[in-house]
């Protein structure tokens, strides 16, 4: 049976989600938005990018930050006409299996939880080392098995909150969020006021040059407003409320990447923040611009941040794998639902406890795979964007009439944008990311396949 069947009607999907008590109603479009900006942990991402967006683009790096959000807006468009179909918090899971069948759909949803377990382990040792450093435990902070420690006790802590219900979620962001967003605006305040104006940078300094390497880094600054979707099932009016919060969340977004980034290079310059490009300038910075007060503030603001996204990272694959579930795409068990606090029980502590152990093996082991597991990431991203609009024409194949542009055009601008960033991206990035990749795909195939169908009139009853 085809998507196409559902729109306007209440799905199995929904029914069967309802049964099983996750929370409805539970969410309006204000925490939708919080989690999906708290998710992009948009000060460590700031942190931890800018300096090698100037190192790739010079000058121009508030202008490629801009210009990045466009395939982003695109794919964000197609998750919107998907989840006015299908409201499942599976989201690009159900679609794609609906749209190219389980195998497909398998694969993707793979893709999109291995991108979570792997960016757990940047956010639970960034959150650990700016613990110590806010504390002054300089041994502590340099300490591998301090900060494999630390962060252990980030992700389950966490996980538990995450556990507790998606409304204490939700409130634990808007006030993290709310930290990270003063302590960006006194940066930029400060930065400008320095600075003398906020002038427009001269954009004949380009960097390097390498502006898909740049694009790509663009992507991975952007990624988590979809968990906006994610909670869709827990929204109030699921079919439209998680595309405002999603929008509302880029929207955001775009204007603190671009004003934050602008500050930067007017205050530091280019080559200042190019040869930190390895580092965190807001660190870096922060100190010589603000204070001691105000570079504490900064070191704060990028741990919560780093905080923040850990839990908006459980949510939405502890979801996905429950939607997963639901449809025979992984064991049955992991469709639970606690009674007391209806939230996904299984699929949250087991997504938990694997981030723990690849995020411990990751930390006491090398530098260089954490290094690479952030491009890595970034292109499975790429990839599940791709899945997801390819999948929007097919999914509505014989309903494209009166919704051309939305089932069509912005579906094939979406997919030509990732495309060429993928392309010129993999040629770009080196050896390590690809091999991550490639892993974790043949792993991901191996897992997946193994896994026997469900027979004719079994569990996928559409």
């Amino acid at each position: 049976m085809s998507g196409n069947q559902r729109v306007g009607t209440v799905t199995t999907t929904e029914s069967r989600s309802r049964g099983r008590n996750l929370r409805r109603d539970a969410l309006g479009v204000g925490a939708g938005t919080a989690i999906g900006v708290s998710s992009t942990a948009p000060a460590y991402s700031l942190a931890v990018s800018v300096g090698l967006l100037a190192a790739y683009t010079g000058a121009a790096a508030p202008i490629v930050l801009a210009v990045s959000a466009v395939p982003v807006v695109l794919v964000a468009l197609c998750f919107r006409e998907l989840n006015q179909a299908e409201p499942d918090c599976g989201t690009t899971f159900p679609w794609t299996e609906k749209a190219f069948g389980l195998g497909v759909g398998r694969m993707v949803g793979w893709t999109t939880v291995m991108a979570c377990v792997l960016v757990m382990s940047n956010l639970a040792q960034v959150a650990a080392i700016y613990t110590y450093a806010l504390l002054g435990l300089d041994g502590a902070e340099d300490s591998r098995l301090a900060q494999a420690a630390l962060g252990t006790v980030f992700i389950l802590g966490m996980a538990l909150l995450a556990y507790r219900g998606v409304r204490i979620a939700a409130g634990t962001q808007l006030l993290l969020l709310s930290i990270e967003l003063v302590a960006l605006l006194w940066f930029v305040v400060g930065a400008f006021r320095e600075a003398g104006s906020p002038s427009i940078p001269a954009f004949s300094d380009t960097g390097q040059g390498a502006w898909a390497a740049g694009v790509l880094v663009a992507v991975f600054l952007y990624w988590g407003w979809d968990s906006s979707f994610s909670v869709n099932e827990e929204s109030r009016n699921p079919r439209s409320t998680p595309a405002i919060a999603a929008l509302i969340s880029n929207a955001v977004l775009v204007v603190l990447y671009v004003v934050v980034a602008w500050a930067a290079v007017a205050y530091a310059g280019t080559e200042q923040l190019a040869g930190i490009a390895d580092d965190d300038f807001l660190a870096v910075l922060g100190e010589d611009l603000l204070g001691t007060a105000g570079g504490k503030l900064l070191i704060a603001a990028v741990l919560v941040s780093a905080l923040a996204s850990t839990q908006t990272t459980i949510l939405p694959t502890a979801r996905t794998m429950l939607s997963m579930a639901r449809r025979d795409a992984f064991p049955g068990r992991f469709a639970r639902i606690s009674k007391r606090y209806q939230t996904p029980s299984v699929s949250t502590w087991v997504f938990a406890a694997a981030s723990v152990l690849i995020y411990v093996t990751l930390v006491l082991t090398s530098d260089a795979v954490l290094a690479d597991s952030v491009a890595a990431v970034s292109i499975l991203v790429s990839l599940y964007y791709l899945a997801t609009a390819l999948a929007v024409p097919v999914y509505f194949s014989g309903q494209i009439r009166g919704r051309v542009v939305q089932r069509v055009v912005v579906p094939l601008l979406a997919t030509v944008s990732f495309v060429t960033v993928l392309v010129l991206a993999v040629a770009d990035v080196g050896t390590g990311p690809l091999v991550v990749v490639g892993v974790t795909m043949v792993v991901g195939a191996a897992v997946m396949f193994s896994m026997k169908p469900p027979a004719e009139g079994e569990g996928r009853r559409r």
